[in-house]
C-alpha cells in the first residue's frame, strides 16, 4: 500500500505543477493577447479559473494527505499520548465523513447538473470544473484512511 500511495502522490504532484503550468502560461498568453494584439482572449481567463480551483481542491487534499496542513495543536501536546491518538483518529473519521457526504456526494450532484452547461469561453460543460470536488472527496478519504491505518499500526506496537 506505502508503495501505491507513493505512486499515487507523485501523480498528484505532477498533476499539480501541470496546472500550475497551465496557469502561468494561460496568464502570459492573456498579458500579451492584451496588450500586443489588443484583445484579450476569453479561453485562458476561462481556463485559468478552472486550474486555480483544481489546484485549491485538489491541493488541499494533497496537503492533507501529506499532513502539511495547518494544526494547532497546543490542547493535543497536552493531552495524553493514547487519548491525542484517539482524538486524531476521530478527526480523521470526521473528515473522511464529511468528504463522503459533501465532497463526493454533494460534489456528484452539482457535476451531474452542471453537466448541461456550457462555458461561455472555452465551450466545455461546467460540469468539468466542479468535478475536482469527488475527486478530491476520494482523496481525502483515502489519506484519512492510511493516517488511521498508521496510528492504529502504532497503537498496537
Amino acid at each position: 500500500m506505502s508503495k501505491l500511495l507513493k505512486s499515487f502522490n507523485k501523480g498528484i504532484e505532477y498533476l499539480l505543477m501541470l496546472l500550475v503550468a497551465v496557469m502561468v502560461i494561460s496568464c502570459v498568453w492573456q498579458v500579451l493577447s492584451r496588450y500586443i494584439f489588443g484583445q484579450a482572449s476569453a479561453q485562458t481567463e476561462e481556463l485559468m479559473r478552472y486550474a486555480i480551483i483544481w489546484v485549491s481542491v485538489i491541493g488541499g487534499a494533497y496537503v492533507y494527505g501529506e499532513k502539511g496542513h495547518l494544526a494547532i495543536t497546543f490542547f493535543a501536546d497536552k493531552l495524553n499520548q493514547s487519548l491525542a491518538r484517539l482524538i486524531s483518529i476521530f478527526i480523521d473519521t470526521a473528515i473522511s465523513v464529511f468528504s463522503a457526504m459533501v465532497l463526493i456526494y454533494g460534489g456528484y450532484q452539482i457535476v451531474s447538473a452542471t453537466m448541461i452547461q456550457i462555458s461561455p469561453g472555452m465551450g466545455l460543460p461546467m460540469g468539468y470544473m466542479y468535478m475536482a470536488l469527488p475527486i478530491a472527496g476520494f482523496m481525502f478519504i483515502v489519506y484519512a484512511v492510511q493516517h488511521i491505518t498508521a496510528k492504529l499500526k502504532i497503537e498496537a506496537n
